[in-house]
């Protein structure tokens, strides 16, 4: 008889089980694959960032609606709290220079193994495919296969359904709704847009700040500004990947190239220029700071003007047009990423079914959640494993007061 079973041995079950240890528990960690963490080593393209070096009272914007909800786990074990606990047991880590927190060695497999070792103090079953969870009299019993677990508490982190192929397939829902919980529908989230016909695909790679609006057939859902990747069949970076989960196949979306500056103040300077420099081609005449020439020279070809004409021939009719595509640039998003592709999920275990104080939930008795299994997904940036670990962190907390 355990103390607690952990099902999943990611991020959150990994940490889960580190802490476990410390504090005593007898414990185990049911995992499918056949290693640990395989989600945690593809973190930061390999390097791990691990969390934020922001002020911990302005995570919680970078949670969505979640925001209330991943207070109390942010505050259990805050971004700083996190790095001193690492630092203390080997593992030294430093800000890259753009608030992102990473491992000193850049090595996601030294955070894994840390915490793999870590979780010695208990046992790590891998190859555990979850059959069933049955609540029993003051207990729980996890069927995978021939075998059977029995434990007081159990805590449920196996993920959500983004890149399957390291084992996040989407298993905790099932158990989830064995147990009587709500499963908000699961969507991938952090996951480039994708737009069919693309006329930006010959300035992909070009990466620039931009504001942008969202619509909903022809009503404004959303406004947002960052950072902006165009690639080959649409859009990335921060801005697309942490709004993604507000958008929609057949949504418009509408990007200014021109951040800060409305679309009055452009047309006003235009009309300057054309007045003080009529000579100048309109490749030259129609540039802005931090707008590429690659991407101004489409810019003016989707306004219907040549690049080579004089700015003093820019019509009225021409210059709306342009003034449109550098202020408001309409495209129609076709399609997003997958799970395959995408970095998180959105959606997930209800989140008002869980005590966001304990992370137990509030349907059965010591039963808890942590993680990407919950209705939560954070910003791009290292919230998405702070919160994988404040909240396993808070729950295994509350649960060593049982024992």
């Amino acid at each position: 008889m355990y103390d607690l079973i952990i099902i999943g041995g990611g991020a959150a079950g990994l940490f889960a089980g580190a802490r476990a240890a410390e504090a005593g528990l007898r414990f185990c960690i049911l995992e499918k694959m056949n290693q640990c963490g395989l989600k945690l080593l593809t973190s930061g393209s390999g390097q791990c960032n691990l969390s934020h070096a922001g002020d911990i009272r302005d995570f919680t914007e970078c949670y969505g609606a979640a925001a209330r909800f991943v207070k109390p786990s942010l505050y259990e074990l805050d971004n700083s709290s996190l790095v001193s606990w690492l630092e203390e047991r080997g593992l030294p880590c430093f800000d890259r220079g753009d608030g992102k927190i990473f491992p000193r060695s850049m090595n996601s497999r030294d955070v894994r193994d840390l915490f793999q070792g870590l979780s010695r103090g208990g046992k790590i079953f891998w190859k555990q495919t979850v059959c069933s969870v049955t609540p029993e009299d003051g207990y729980f019993t996890v069927a995978s296969g021939s075998d059977s677990f029995k434990g007081c508490r159990l805590l449920i982190c196996c993920g959500g359904a983004s890149y399957p192929s390291t084992g996040s397939e989407g298993d905790g829902y099932e158990m989830a709704r064995s147990l009587g919980h709500t499963v908000v529908t699961p969507v991938p989230a952090l996951t480039p847009v994708f737009i069919n016909p693309f006329s930006l695909d010959s300035c992909a790679g070009i990466a620039l700040p931009v504001s942008a609006e969202l619509y909903e057939q022809g009503r404004k859902k959303a406004a947002f500004g960052g950072d902006l990747l165009i690639t080959h069949k649409g859009f990335s970076g921060p801005v697309i990947l942490n709004n993604s989960r507000l958008m929609r196949e057949g949504d418009e979306l509408r990007i200014s190239w021109l951040p800060g500056m409305e679309r009055d103040e452009v047309e006003e300077e235009l009309q300057k220029r054309r007045k003080h420099s009529g000579k100048k081609s309109l490749k030259s005449g129609l540039s802005f700071p931090g707008i590429p020439e690659s991407l101004l020279k489409v810019l003016i070809s989707l306004s219907g003007l040549r690049g080579e004409d004089l700015l003093a021939q820019l019509s009225k009719k021409g210059r709306r047009a342009f003034l449109d595509h550098l202020c408001s640039c309409s495209f129609r998003i076709n399609g997003l990423g997958g799970f395959n592709t995408a970095m998180v999920t959105a959606g997930g275990v209800d989140r008002k079914e869980v005590n966001p104080k304990t992370m137990e939930s509030r349907i059965v008795p010591g039963l808890f959640f942590a993680g990407e299994i919950l209705d939560v997904d954070g910003e791009t940036g290292g919230y998405n494993l702070q919160f994988a670990f404040s909240s396993a962190a808070l729950a295994v907390k509350n649960i060593s007061t049982f024992n």
